[in-house]
């Protein structure tokens, strides 16, 4: 589900990057709702398609406050 991996990219430190696709589909689904900014390896790549998550957003970090979520790593 896409809030167990939101609260994991809470919990770390950033860039991260995640190459497993149902992972990148939540990665999606997380963009869309203005979360987090990630960028996506083209699809057509030689190499699997990866995805780098750079930042939560405002959003992403005021919608983590609401729902409780944990804060960053120290």
């Amino acid at each position: 589900m896409a809030y167990a991996l939101f609260n994991r990219i809470l919990a770390s430190q950033l860039p991260m990057q995640f190459s497993h696709p149902s992972e990148i589909d939540r990665l999606r689904d997380l963009r869309d709702a203005g979360y987090i900014k990630v960028a996506f390896s083209p699809p057509h790549s030689a190499v699997p398609l990866c995805a780098t998550v750079s930042e939560v957003t405002n959003l992403g970090r005021a919608a983590a406050r609401y729902f409780g979520s944990p804060g960053p790593a120290t």
